[in-house]
């Protein structure tokens, strides 16, 4: 499982608000903080008490006061744009068609494929819903890679994207766009660091140039 704010790895998560009532020293620093250790929980298997909610798919502890108000929203794929009603949950999600091939036999309907409503849910449903709807989609190597939560992600136009891909998101954003590798036109990776990993495993390097 991983922290939503420092992408730690931990086995089990506990997300709790700080509290003014609540002194302690954190071990790493010696600073004053006012949430309680993680020992100080009364940890049952996946009970914390009826004043947490267990969310299994992200392995987390929430209070009950803040779970339906802030944590929903923000772990869920809602649309995100100004006024659209879609929560991407319950009677709200997408329904695509998709051929269905394998049970097509020959014969039936001149040996056609056989139409199926298809449910989409979470990431495929917003994207769906983003495109058909609203014309608007997501950057896959910000949702991919960006340490933020998929509802607080940028929707854009498709030349928004190409912009947001290319250039960055403006003046002020301290971001310049997603780098490309030269040699795979037009793959792009989600920063230097990957490209490097993508450069080092895909392409040759000139030992004499490495050298230098």
């Amino acid at each position: 499982k991983k922290c939503p704010v420092c992408k730690t790895t931990n086995e089990t998560l506990i997300v709790d608000r700080d509290s003014p009532d609540v002194l302690e020293i954190d071990p790493n620093d010696g600073s004053t903080v006012h949430h309680k250790r993680f020992e100080q929980y009364q940890l049952w298997g996946n009970d914390l008490g009826g004043g947490y909610v267990y969310r299994d798919d992200v392995g987390m502890h929430f209070p009950k006061s803040e779970y339906e108000q802030n944590v929903v929203p923000l772990l869920g794929y809602a649309c995100g744009m100004p006024g659209c009603s879609f929560s991407n949950s319950g009677a709200s999600y997408v329904n695509e068609r998709d051929k269905d091939n394998k049970n097509a036999k020959a014969g039936d309907n001149g040996g056609a494929g056989r139409t199926q409503k298809k449910r989409l849910t979470g990431i495929k449903a917003l994207k769906t819903h983003l495109r058909t709807e609203h014309g608007y989609t997501l950057c896959d190597l910000c949702v991919e890679n960006k340490r933020d939560f998929v509802s607080k992600l940028q929707r854009y136009t498709p030349q928004g994207l190409k912009e947001h891909q290319s250039k960055g998101d403006g003046d002020g954003s301290g971001f310049t766009g997603h780098p490309l590798c030269e040699f795979c036109k037009p793959l792009r990776f989600y920063d230097i660091v990957k490209l490097h990993e993508h450069l080092n495993k895909e392409h040759y390097k000139c030992h004499i140039c490495d050298k230098r």
